[in-house]
């Protein structure tokens, strides 16, 4: 392969890549309104319940080896929330 279609490739990667992390700015955002607009309206009950059916849903369709990083990932961050929860509670009051 010559160097100009190298370049040429590599460039198309590039925006490629640019077009995509726009795409997901983009849907970042419109996902913050949409998220923060039900937490609003509907509380953190509501939100803790669409989280929760979400997660399933997602577990379902997972391999094996996935499910088991992202359960690591949710109790790794339950313990944090429960420390954090802890500290700010009991240790400050």
């Amino acid at each position: 392969m010559d160097q100009d279609l190298q370049l040429s490739l590599a460039n198309n990667a590039k925006a490629w890549l640019a077009l995509s992390l726009s795409i997901s700015s983009a849907e970042k955002l419109s996902f913050d309104k949409i998220h923060d607009g039900f937490l609003s309206t509907y509380g953190a009950d509501f939100m803790s319940h669409v989280y929760r059916v979400t997660i399933e849903k997602v577990l379902q369709n997972m391999p094996d080896t996935e499910r088991s990083k992202l359960l690591a990932a949710f109790q790794q961050a339950m313990d944090r929330a429960i420390d954090d929860h802890y500290a700010a509670t009991v240790l400050e009051g």
